[in-house]
């Protein structure tokens, strides 16, 4: 019995771990770069006010 389900990318059968490992730090990355964003943002607005 197989515990994991793999995909098959062409040639590749990639895990469903991997895919999970994958989309995680995808997503941590797009967070961490609208937050970065958000706060250049931010603080180009305060400036401006001063």
């Amino acid at each position: 019995m197989d515990i994991f389900i793999t995909f098959q990318l062409g040639v590749v059968e990639v895990s469903n771990l991997t895919i999970v490992i994958l989309a995680l730090f995808s997503s941590f990355t797009f967070i961490a770069v609208g937050i970065s964003s958000y706060k250049l943002y931010k603080s180009l607005i305060n400036d401006e006010d001063n």
